[in-house]
Protein backbone atom coordinates (compact mmCIF):
# COMPACT_ATOMS: atom_id res chain seq x y z
CA UNK A 1 0.00 0.00 0.00
CA UNK A 2 1.54 3.22 -1.32
CA UNK A 3 1.41 6.02 1.46
CA UNK A 4 2.05 8.95 -1.23
CA UNK A 5 -0.79 9.38 -3.80
CA UNK A 6 -1.04 11.89 -6.83
CA UNK A 7 -4.48 12.45 -5.79
CA UNK A 8 -6.64 11.50 -3.02
CA UNK A 9 -10.45 11.51 -3.54
CA UNK A 10 -13.30 11.83 -0.53
CA UNK A 11 -16.20 9.82 -1.08
CA UNK A 12 -17.53 7.07 -3.60
CA UNK A 13 -20.51 7.62 -4.95
CA UNK A 14 -20.65 8.88 -8.72
CA UNK A 15 -18.96 12.11 -8.61
CA UNK A 16 -15.99 10.65 -6.46
CA UNK A 17 -15.79 7.85 -8.65
CA UNK A 18 -16.13 9.26 -11.89
CA UNK A 19 -13.32 11.69 -10.65
CA UNK A 20 -10.96 9.02 -9.54
CA UNK A 21 -11.46 6.97 -13.18
CA UNK A 22 -10.75 10.29 -15.29
CA UNK A 23 -8.01 11.73 -13.02
CA UNK A 24 -6.22 7.78 -13.13
CA UNK A 25 -7.09 7.47 -17.42
CA UNK A 26 -4.53 10.71 -17.30
CA UNK A 27 -1.94 8.24 -15.45
CA UNK A 28 -2.52 9.93 -11.75
CA UNK A 29 -2.15 7.60 -8.71
CA UNK A 30 -5.13 7.71 -7.21
CA UNK A 31 -7.28 6.51 -3.87
CA UNK A 32 -10.99 6.83 -2.91
CA UNK A 33 -11.91 7.18 0.64
CA UNK A 34 -15.45 6.32 1.64
CA UNK A 35 -16.51 6.30 5.67
CA UNK A 36 -18.91 3.65 3.91
CA UNK A 37 -19.21 2.16 0.97
CA UNK A 38 -19.44 2.78 -2.95
CA UNK A 39 -22.52 4.55 -3.76
CA UNK A 40 -24.40 3.91 -0.14
CA UNK A 41 -24.90 7.77 -0.01
CA UNK A 42 -27.43 9.49 -2.74
CA UNK A 43 -25.85 7.50 -5.70
CA UNK A 44 -28.09 4.96 -4.89
CA UNK A 45 -31.06 7.05 -3.47
CA UNK A 46 -32.38 9.10 -6.81
CA UNK A 47 -35.08 8.20 -8.89
CA UNK A 48 -32.37 6.27 -11.13
CA UNK A 49 -33.42 8.66 -14.24
CA UNK A 50 -30.25 9.81 -16.26
CA UNK A 51 -32.16 13.19 -17.83
CA UNK A 52 -31.73 16.83 -18.87
CA UNK A 53 -33.89 18.06 -16.43
CA UNK A 54 -36.89 18.97 -18.07
CA UNK A 55 -38.26 21.48 -14.96
CA UNK A 56 -35.26 23.26 -14.86
CA UNK A 57 -35.99 25.24 -18.14
CA UNK A 58 -38.23 27.10 -16.56
CA UNK A 59 -36.02 28.57 -14.45
CA UNK A 60 -33.62 29.46 -16.97
CA UNK A 61 -31.06 27.23 -16.23
CA UNK A 62 -29.92 26.56 -20.03
CA UNK A 63 -26.99 25.64 -19.52
CA UNK A 64 -27.21 22.92 -17.24
CA UNK A 65 -29.75 21.30 -19.17
CA UNK A 66 -27.43 21.14 -21.99
CA UNK A 67 -24.70 20.12 -20.14
CA UNK A 68 -27.09 16.89 -18.72
CA UNK A 69 -28.52 16.10 -21.89
CA UNK A 70 -24.57 16.04 -23.80
CA UNK A 71 -23.97 13.29 -20.94
CA UNK A 72 -26.68 11.49 -21.66
CA UNK A 73 -26.12 10.94 -25.31
CA UNK A 74 -22.17 10.34 -23.73
CA UNK A 75 -23.89 7.67 -21.38
CA UNK A 76 -26.89 5.86 -23.27
CA UNK A 77 -23.36 5.47 -26.12
CA UNK A 78 -20.86 4.18 -23.74
CA UNK A 79 -23.16 2.09 -21.26
CA UNK A 80 -26.38 0.74 -23.08
CA UNK A 81 -26.85 -1.92 -20.53
CA UNK A 82 -27.33 0.46 -17.72
CA UNK A 83 -28.50 3.44 -19.45
CA UNK A 84 -31.78 2.98 -21.60
CA UNK A 85 -33.49 5.94 -23.47
CA UNK A 86 -37.59 5.61 -22.61
CA UNK A 87 -41.26 7.47 -23.38
CA UNK A 88 -42.12 9.83 -20.73
CA UNK A 89 -45.02 10.77 -20.52
CA UNK A 90 -46.75 14.39 -19.31
CA UNK A 91 -50.35 14.62 -18.88
CA UNK A 92 -52.14 17.86 -18.25
CA UNK A 93 -55.48 18.60 -16.51
CA UNK A 94 -58.11 20.93 -15.78
CA UNK A 95 -56.45 23.37 -13.43
CA UNK A 96 -52.76 22.08 -14.01
CA UNK A 97 -50.35 24.99 -12.54
CA UNK A 98 -48.44 25.15 -16.10
CA UNK A 99 -50.66 25.26 -19.05
CA UNK A 100 -50.32 23.36 -22.73
CA UNK A 101 -48.09 26.05 -24.35
CA UNK A 102 -45.57 26.35 -21.67
CA UNK A 103 -45.40 23.02 -21.48
CA UNK A 104 -44.81 22.33 -25.20
CA UNK A 105 -42.46 25.79 -25.47
CA UNK A 106 -40.56 23.41 -22.86
CA UNK A 107 -41.03 20.22 -24.39
CA UNK A 108 -39.56 21.68 -27.62
CA UNK A 109 -36.18 23.60 -26.55
CA UNK A 110 -35.79 20.23 -24.41
CA UNK A 111 -35.37 18.95 -28.26
CA UNK A 112 -33.44 21.54 -29.40
CA UNK A 113 -30.76 21.29 -26.95
CA UNK A 114 -30.64 17.38 -27.16
CA UNK A 115 -30.37 18.35 -31.54
CA UNK A 116 -34.08 16.74 -32.53
CA UNK A 117 -32.68 13.03 -31.96
CA UNK A 118 -35.92 11.59 -30.13
CA UNK A 119 -38.95 14.99 -30.79
CA UNK A 120 -41.14 14.99 -28.51
CA UNK A 121 -44.87 14.22 -29.68
CA UNK A 122 -48.84 14.59 -28.87
CA UNK A 123 -50.47 11.88 -27.13
CA UNK A 124 -54.51 10.91 -28.35
CA UNK A 125 -56.47 10.40 -25.29
CA UNK A 126 -57.96 7.22 -26.13
CA UNK A 127 -54.23 6.06 -26.40
CA UNK A 128 -53.75 7.51 -23.50
CA UNK A 129 -56.44 5.71 -21.60
CA UNK A 130 -55.86 2.51 -23.14
CA UNK A 131 -51.96 2.56 -21.79
CA UNK A 132 -52.27 4.08 -18.27
CA UNK A 133 -56.07 2.53 -17.25
CA UNK A 134 -54.79 3.44 -13.64
CA UNK A 135 -54.57 7.20 -14.30
CA UNK A 136 -57.78 9.47 -14.00
CA UNK A 137 -59.13 10.54 -17.56
CA UNK A 138 -61.38 13.38 -15.78
CA UNK A 139 -60.13 16.75 -16.80
CA UNK A 140 -57.57 15.86 -19.36
CA UNK A 141 -56.44 18.65 -21.99
CA UNK A 142 -53.57 16.93 -24.06
CA UNK A 143 -50.88 14.81 -23.19
CA UNK A 144 -47.26 14.83 -24.24
CA UNK A 145 -44.58 12.26 -24.34
CA UNK A 146 -40.70 13.05 -24.67
CA UNK A 147 -37.31 11.03 -24.23
CA UNK A 148 -35.16 10.58 -21.49
CA UNK A 149 -32.90 7.80 -20.23
CA UNK A 150 -33.22 5.46 -16.98
CA UNK A 151 -30.61 3.63 -14.99
CA UNK A 152 -29.75 1.71 -12.19
CA UNK A 153 -27.76 4.17 -9.88
CA UNK A 154 -25.90 2.10 -7.96
CA UNK A 155 -25.03 -0.52 -10.39
CA UNK A 156 -23.86 2.48 -12.62
CA UNK A 157 -21.74 3.79 -9.22
CA UNK A 158 -20.05 0.93 -9.21
CA UNK A 159 -19.33 0.22 -12.95
CA UNK A 160 -17.62 3.41 -12.43
CA UNK A 161 -15.73 2.44 -9.76
CA UNK A 162 -14.59 -1.17 -11.12
CA UNK A 163 -13.27 0.67 -14.22
CA UNK A 164 -11.42 2.89 -12.15
CA UNK A 165 -10.08 0.17 -10.04
CA UNK A 166 -9.01 -1.32 -13.34
CA UNK A 167 -6.63 1.63 -14.16
CA UNK A 168 -5.27 1.27 -10.99
CA UNK A 169 -7.53 3.57 -8.46
CA UNK A 170 -7.58 2.31 -4.79
CA UNK A 171 -10.94 2.48 -3.54
CA UNK A 172 -11.06 2.31 0.33
CA UNK A 173 -14.47 1.41 1.88
CA UNK A 174 -15.53 1.93 5.48
CA UNK A 175 -12.61 4.30 5.99
CA UNK A 176 -12.21 6.58 9.12
CA UNK A 177 -9.99 9.82 8.75
CA UNK A 178 -8.56 11.01 12.16
CA UNK A 179 -7.59 13.89 10.87
CA UNK A 180 -6.80 16.01 8.13
CA UNK A 181 -3.78 18.60 7.48
CA UNK A 182 -3.61 20.90 4.50
CA UNK A 183 -0.16 22.63 4.66
CA UNK A 184 1.97 24.38 2.40
CA UNK A 185 3.39 21.84 -0.56
CA UNK A 186 1.66 18.93 1.19
CA UNK A 187 -2.02 17.54 2.37
CA UNK A 188 -1.55 14.73 5.37
CA UNK A 189 -5.02 12.51 6.00
CA UNK A 190 -4.92 10.42 9.16
CA UNK A 191 -6.32 7.26 9.10
CA UNK A 192 -6.98 4.87 11.73
CA UNK A 193 -4.21 2.29 10.14
CA UNK A 194 -2.37 4.62 7.80
CA UNK A 195 -1.28 7.71 7.31
CA UNK A 196 -1.26 9.20 3.48
CA UNK A 197 0.01 12.63 1.67
CA UNK A 198 -0.65 14.28 -1.61
CA UNK A 199 -0.25 17.39 -3.13
CA UNK A 200 -4.11 17.19 -4.46
CA UNK A 201 -7.36 16.55 -2.29
CA UNK A 202 -10.43 16.36 -3.82
CA UNK A 203 -13.53 16.10 -1.62
CA UNK A 204 -16.61 14.89 -3.70
CA UNK A 205 -18.43 13.98 -0.14
CA UNK A 206 -21.92 15.46 -1.40
CA UNK A 207 -24.45 16.14 1.25
CA UNK A 208 -21.59 15.58 3.90
CA UNK A 209 -19.23 18.41 2.35
CA UNK A 210 -20.32 21.15 5.10
CA UNK A 211 -19.70 18.54 7.83
CA UNK A 212 -16.23 17.34 7.01
CA UNK A 213 -15.28 20.87 5.88
CA UNK A 214 -16.17 22.03 9.77
CA UNK A 215 -15.02 18.88 11.03
CA UNK A 216 -11.50 18.86 9.47
CA UNK A 217 -11.46 22.79 9.37
CA UNK A 218 -10.68 22.65 5.88
CA UNK A 219 -11.88 26.39 3.70
CA UNK A 220 -14.18 26.42 1.51
CA UNK A 221 -15.96 29.71 -0.29
CA UNK A 222 -19.58 28.13 -0.42
CA UNK A 223 -21.81 25.94 1.57
CA UNK A 224 -25.08 23.57 0.64
CA UNK A 225 -28.57 22.89 2.17
CA UNK A 226 -29.55 19.59 2.49
CA UNK A 227 -32.34 18.79 0.83
CA UNK A 228 -33.99 15.08 1.27
CA UNK A 229 -36.02 13.68 -1.34
CA UNK A 230 -38.33 10.24 -0.58
CA UNK A 231 -39.80 7.75 -3.00
CA UNK A 232 -41.96 4.76 -1.94
CA UNK A 233 -41.65 1.65 -3.46
CA UNK A 234 -44.99 0.20 -4.68
CA UNK A 235 -44.98 -3.88 -5.32
CA UNK A 236 -46.91 -3.69 -8.78
CA UNK A 237 -46.75 -1.91 -11.84
CA UNK A 238 -49.39 0.97 -11.90
CA UNK A 239 -47.68 2.76 -15.00
CA UNK A 240 -46.19 1.29 -18.34
CA UNK A 241 -43.85 3.83 -18.69
CA UNK A 242 -42.48 6.67 -16.47
CA UNK A 243 -44.85 9.31 -16.27
CA UNK A 244 -44.80 13.17 -14.44
CA UNK A 245 -47.12 14.36 -12.34
CA UNK A 246 -47.97 18.03 -10.81
CA UNK A 247 -49.19 18.91 -7.44
CA UNK A 248 -51.22 21.81 -7.25
CA UNK A 249 -48.11 23.53 -5.87
CA UNK A 250 -46.06 23.95 -9.00
CA UNK A 251 -44.02 20.92 -7.79
CA UNK A 252 -43.74 17.69 -10.25
CA UNK A 253 -43.55 13.76 -9.08
CA UNK A 254 -42.77 10.71 -10.96
CA UNK A 255 -44.56 7.49 -11.39
CA UNK A 256 -41.82 5.24 -12.04
CA UNK A 257 -42.11 1.75 -13.67
CA UNK A 258 -39.29 -0.55 -13.16
CA UNK A 259 -40.26 -4.13 -15.00
CA UNK A 260 -37.31 -5.86 -13.99
CA UNK A 261 -38.52 -6.19 -10.73
CA UNK A 262 -42.45 -5.86 -11.08
CA UNK A 263 -42.19 -2.64 -8.81
CA UNK A 264 -42.98 1.34 -8.93
CA UNK A 265 -41.28 3.99 -7.55
CA UNK A 266 -42.62 6.93 -6.38
CA UNK A 267 -41.52 10.42 -5.77
CA UNK A 268 -39.51 12.71 -5.09
CA UNK A 269 -40.30 14.85 -2.20
CA UNK A 270 -38.01 17.97 -1.30
CA UNK A 271 -37.49 18.47 2.22
CA UNK A 272 -35.07 21.31 4.00
CA UNK A 273 -33.20 19.28 6.33
CA UNK A 274 -31.19 20.68 9.63
CA UNK A 275 -30.25 17.42 11.21
CA UNK A 276 -27.16 15.55 9.90
CA UNK A 277 -27.07 13.63 6.94
CA UNK A 278 -26.36 10.72 8.87
CA UNK A 279 -29.97 11.52 11.11
CA UNK A 280 -32.21 12.24 8.29
CA UNK A 281 -35.23 9.04 7.97
CA UNK A 282 -37.85 9.38 6.17
CA UNK A 283 -41.08 10.05 8.18
CA UNK A 284 -45.02 9.47 7.86
CA UNK A 285 -45.45 12.87 6.58
CA UNK A 286 -43.27 12.20 4.07
CA UNK A 287 -45.28 9.13 2.77
CA UNK A 288 -48.97 10.52 3.21
CA UNK A 289 -47.56 13.82 1.34
CA UNK A 290 -46.69 11.57 -2.07
CA UNK A 291 -49.29 9.22 -1.36
CA UNK A 292 -51.94 12.55 -1.41
CA UNK A 293 -50.56 13.79 -4.09
CA UNK A 294 -50.34 10.46 -6.45
CA UNK A 295 -53.81 9.66 -5.78
CA UNK A 296 -55.22 12.39 -6.90
CA UNK A 297 -54.73 10.74 -10.63
CA UNK A 298 -55.11 7.36 -9.93
CA UNK A 299 -58.85 5.18 -10.47
CA UNK A 300 -57.81 3.35 -7.58
CA UNK A 301 -56.19 4.70 -4.49
CA UNK A 302 -53.14 3.66 -2.78
CA UNK A 303 -53.15 3.09 0.84
CA UNK A 304 -50.03 3.03 3.67
CA UNK A 305 -50.16 -0.84 3.11
CA UNK A 306 -48.89 -0.86 -0.53
CA UNK A 307 -45.80 0.85 0.31
CA UNK A 308 -43.62 -1.95 0.58
CA UNK A 309 -40.24 0.65 1.29
CA UNK A 310 -39.48 3.58 0.59
CA UNK A 311 -35.67 5.15 0.84
CA UNK A 312 -34.08 8.89 1.64
CA UNK A 313 -31.54 10.54 -0.63
CA UNK A 314 -30.25 14.17 0.49
CA UNK A 315 -29.38 16.43 -2.14
CA UNK A 316 -26.31 18.64 -2.39
CA UNK A 317 -27.99 22.10 -3.23
CA UNK A 318 -25.46 24.58 -3.65
CA UNK A 319 -26.77 27.87 -0.96
CA UNK A 320 -29.15 30.50 -2.15
CA UNK A 321 -31.55 33.03 -1.51
CA UNK A 322 -33.80 31.60 -3.82
CA UNK A 323 -36.61 29.64 -2.65
CA UNK A 324 -35.66 25.71 -2.40
CA UNK A 325 -37.89 24.95 -5.90
CA UNK A 326 -36.06 27.63 -7.66
CA UNK A 327 -32.23 26.53 -6.74
CA UNK A 328 -30.31 25.17 -9.42
CA UNK A 329 -28.42 21.16 -9.27
CA UNK A 330 -25.16 23.45 -11.06
CA UNK A 331 -22.29 22.67 -9.36
CA UNK A 332 -19.51 24.64 -8.36
CA UNK A 333 -15.53 23.81 -8.08
CA UNK A 334 -13.76 25.56 -5.12
CA UNK A 335 -10.12 25.34 -5.61
CA UNK A 336 -7.87 26.33 -2.33
CA UNK A 337 -4.13 26.05 -3.07
CA UNK A 338 -0.77 26.61 -0.30
CA UNK A 339 1.57 26.06 -2.21
CA UNK A 340 1.96 23.45 -4.66
CA UNK A 341 -1.07 21.75 -2.50
CA UNK A 342 -4.32 21.82 -3.70
CA UNK A 343 -7.75 21.31 -2.00
CA UNK A 344 -10.70 21.34 -4.36
CA UNK A 345 -13.77 20.92 -3.20
CA UNK A 346 -17.14 19.52 -5.47
CA UNK A 347 -20.25 21.70 -4.76
CA UNK A 348 -23.49 20.16 -5.65
CA UNK A 349 -23.98 17.63 -8.67
CA UNK A 350 -26.56 15.42 -10.04
CA UNK A 351 -25.89 11.92 -11.02
CA UNK A 352 -26.28 12.42 -15.03
CA UNK A 353 -23.62 14.83 -15.10
CA UNK A 354 -20.76 13.43 -13.36
CA UNK A 355 -19.44 12.81 -16.67
CA UNK A 356 -19.02 16.30 -17.55
CA UNK A 357 -17.78 17.10 -13.69
CA UNK A 358 -15.13 14.60 -14.18
CA UNK A 359 -13.81 15.66 -17.07
CA UNK A 360 -13.35 19.28 -15.57
CA UNK A 361 -11.98 18.56 -12.11
CA UNK A 362 -9.04 16.49 -14.38
CA UNK A 363 -8.57 19.27 -16.55
CA UNK A 364 -7.98 21.99 -13.68
CA UNK A 365 -6.04 19.80 -11.54
CA UNK A 366 -3.99 18.76 -14.40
Amino acid sequence: MKEVYDCIVLGAGINGVGIAKELSLAGKSVIVLDKATIGSGASSHSSRLIHGGLRYLEHFHFGLVKEALHDRTYLVKHYPDLVKMTEFYLPIYRGSPRPAWMIRTGLWLYDLFSGFIAPHAKVSHEKFRQAFNRIKMEGLRKVFYYFDAKTHDLKLTQTIALQAQELGCEICENSVIKSIDFEKDVITVHLEDRIIKTKKLINATGAWIDELNTKYNLPSNYSIRKVSGIHLVIDELIVPAPILLQTGHQRIFFVIPEPESGQTLIGTTERTESLACDAITVNEEDISYLLKEVNAYLNVPLTKKDVSASYIGVRPIILSKKSEHESSREYKLDLHTKGEAALLHVYGGKLTTFHSLSKKVAKLLS
